[in-house]
């Protein structure tokens, strides 16, 4: 049985050998106890799950190539407010483990936390996305981008931008989810500024609710994730029968 699964950056195929990054190496063999002999799941850089044996000095042997599910063909795209603390991890973590493509940390008017390069939170958050995937079998791992400002969020989502919004009356998130791909929006604990609400609807987002309750920002964003991957693949069915 294999220990672990890894990424690696380029195409693949049997019988070819493979550098560890000390990342992965540092994981395989000090965390994992991995040794040599030992196997290992590799995908590589077309999505293409692959089976090595580990050779030593940080190397393993690409030995047969393995099917695997390539999970539903939907694209979600989460425009998340960062939470205070590091709260912001679990997000990734389960945002990732769910089915996410691509995170999004937004700078929004209500916003408390602010990023810089120099603190280090978006390359932890690649971590903890590159972890989930390893965890969750996922055969890529989600794009953690820099942070975005929501005007610049807003206009390269455009009309397949849902943003979400406890005001009485909207729509629940399912419906107003079309097509194979969703950018969502969740705003920070302040909720979303009423210029960044027409900002929105300028630009062609539809506005949706969870529901009845008011969530904090964290959990707005796996929940809405949650539901719209379940949306999509239900969607996916229908059109199969």
């Amino acid at each position: 049985m294999e220990i672990t699964r890894v990424f690696h950056h380029s195409r693949l195929e049997v019988g070819d050998s493979l550098r560890l990054s000390e990342e992965e190496g540092r994981h395989v063999h000090k965390v994992l106890r991995g040794r040599v002999g030992d196997r290992i799941e590799v995908v590589d850089s077309a999505g293409r799950l692959f089976v090595a044996g580990l050779a030593g000095g940080g190397e393993a042997k690409v030995l047969e190539e393995r099917t695997a599910s390539g999970g539903w063909e939907g694209k979600v795209i989460l425009y998340q407010a960062v939470p205070k603390g590091r709260h912001m991890d679990l997000v990734v973590e389960k945002a990732t483990e769910l089915g996410v493509s691509r995170i999004v940390p937004l700078v929004t008017e209500r916003g408390v936390v602010r990023l810089s390069e120099r603190d280090g939170k978006v390359e932890r958050w690649r971590r903890v996305a590159g972890a989930a995937a390893r965890q969750s079998l996922r055969l890529r791992v989600p794009e953690v981008t820099d942070a975005v400002s929501f005007s610049k969020a807003v206009r390269e989502a455009g009309e397949r931008g849902v943003l979400l919004h406890n005001e009485v009356g909207l729509p629940p998130l399912e419906g107003v989810v079309a097509g194979r791909e969703v950018g969502l929006f969740v705003g920070p604990e302040g909720g979303f500024s009423e210029g960044e609400l027409e900002v929105a609807r300028v630009a062609g987002l539809s506005l949706a609710s969870l529901g009845p309750y008011r969530l904090r920002s964290e959990t707005a964003g796996v929940v809405a994730v949650a539901r719209v991957c379940a949306a999509l693949e239900r969607a996916k069915s229908v059109g199969r029968n």
